[in-house]
């Protein structure tokens, strides 16, 4: 941290996550993917002028919102301005679903200049059922995927004092402390000998195999095959160069209920439960591949103002994920489960620390950073009528991205794939989705029998 002279600025360096984005924009041709474009649904429609207020307030309450950042003798670096607003949000109606569609695309293309003091965008639409939405686009660098669920609970919360003359929510966490924080820790020497002692022992020794690709499109894509006549078993990061796609699907409140029953009786999360059962699909796909190594965003936040933040503060990892199937799915999920408990204390290293490790073991990337697919899970909690919809960004640099949003309203979560359109067809993953929700129903319905006969 460094404090200007007869000033009160603190300028900060980036934590290790923004370490990960910065790292995105330098090397990929497409700068967009520092964006995360989403919609938001309000079917009993909303006051504009109150909305916009709101989220003037969304502005001076979060304070990763008002980050600016300022080149100095090479190095980026960022601070918290102590106002900003929005301006005036532009308001469009849409009378068919292909014009919206052509807005989206349009929205989307342009990534926002947060050199410049833009880090988030609204636009107050009509679609064409006549329902109102708002659309958003934030830069990554201020806000991740999970950021964006505290966003957006705390914008509703806020126009619901607007608009009824309610006392407002209580302040959310400072991104601010958050970022000390980081950056203390990242910067502990002595605890990141630990941890390169760790990874060196978690890749180099624990997982010295090379991982086996198993990606959610298996041997029907053309592209794969021929990287796979090659040799690659792996899926390069930042090797697919195409438009992305994102399908929506629904996993009904009453499958969501029994995961959290069987959740809560084995001390694990939703969020990993998903995640395991995604690994598992994958595998069954790839012809009971037995290991995998997907990208996951670890939320390292320990306090609870710490999660109520909500700047950018999921450090990436990719983690060996192994499908023993002479094993039941819950023995496969506790001993996977233990396993990423461990990871998630070691996420002092830098990207460019923990790849150095990897790159023994992986080496078609021009980064050594391979990967099937990429999840998050976000609890979002909104009011009734009220649905978060998270939207591609149009150029992908990652072969499969999956939002697990949980509406903690309707009890209902929505599974949201952002995937390469030439990888992955329509179809292909509707039959995934189904098979996702066999593996959940079938790790319900029978915890405690082997995977091989279950599949």
């Amino acid at each position: 941290m460094m404090k200007e002279k007869n000033s009160e600025i603190n300028y900060y360096g980036f934590n290790s996550s923004q370490d990960v984005i910065h790292l995105q924009t330098k090397y990929t041709i497409w700068k967009r993917v520092v964006n995360i474009v989403f919609m938001v649904t309000v079917r009993n429609g909303y006051d504009e002028t109150v909305m916009q207020q709101a989220i003037d307030k969304l502005f001076e309450r979060n304070d990763c919102l008002r980050i600016r950042f300022v080149k100095r003798n090479g190095e980026t670096l960022q601070y918290f301005e102590k106002e900003r607003h929005i301006g005036r949000i532009p308001v469009k109606t849409f009378e068919t679903e292909s014009a919206m569609q052509s807005f989206i695309r349009r929205f989307r293309r342009k990534p926002i200049d947060c050199f410049k003091g833009r880090t988030l965008e609204a636009v107050f639409a009509v679609n064409p059922s006549g329902e109102k939405v708002i659309f958003f686009k934030v830069s990554h660098f201020v806000a991740d995927t999970y950021g964006i669920g505290i966003l957006i609970n705390g914008l509703f919360a806020v126009y619901d004092a607007l608009k009824n003359g309610k006392e407002m929510p209580k302040e959310p966490g400072s991104f601010e402390k958050v970022l000390k924080k980081d950056i203390e820790y990242k910067n502990n020497e002595e605890a990141k000998e630990a941890d390169r002692a760790f990874i060196k022992e978690y890749y180099g020794v624990r997982h010295k195999e090379h991982p086996m690709y198993c990606g959610i499109h298996g041997n029907t894509s053309d592209i794969w095959l021929r990287e796979k006549k090659k040799g690659h078993f792996s899926m390069p990061y930042l090797f697919i160069r195409c438009s992305t796609e994102s399908y929506k699907f629904i996993i009904p409140k009453l499958l969501v209920e029994k995961v959290q029953e069987y959740c809560t009786a084995r001390r694990v999360t939703v969020g990993e439960f998903f995640f395991y059962a995604v690994s598992v699909a994958a595998s069954v796909v790839n012809d009971k591949a037995p290991i995998q190594a997907p990208l996951e965003l670890l939320n390292c936040r320990g306090t609870l103002d710490e999660r109520k933040a909500a700047g950018t503060k999921v450090q990436s990892m990719s983690v060996y994920t192994t499908v023993d199937y002479s094993k039941s799915f819950t023995e496969n999920l506790l001993n996977i489960y233990e396993e990423q408990r461990e990871l998630y204390r070691h996420t002092r290293l830098s990207y460019l620390e923990i790849q150095k490790y990897q790159l023994d073991l992986w080496k078609f990337s021009p980064l050594g950073q391979v990967l099937n697919h990429t999840y998050s899970f976000i609890p979002f909690q909104a009011p009734d009528g009220v649905s978060l919809q998270v939207l591609s960004n149009g150029r992908c640099a990652l072969p499969a991205y999956i939002a697990f949003m949980h509406n903690l309203k309707s009890g209902e979560m929505e599974a949201v794939y952002d995937v390469q359109t030439a990888v992955v067809s329509p179809q292909a993953m509707v039959d995934f989705q189904n098979l996702l929700l066999r593996v959940t129903e079938a790790a319900i319905e029978s915890p405690d029998t082997a995977l091989n006969e279950l599949f």
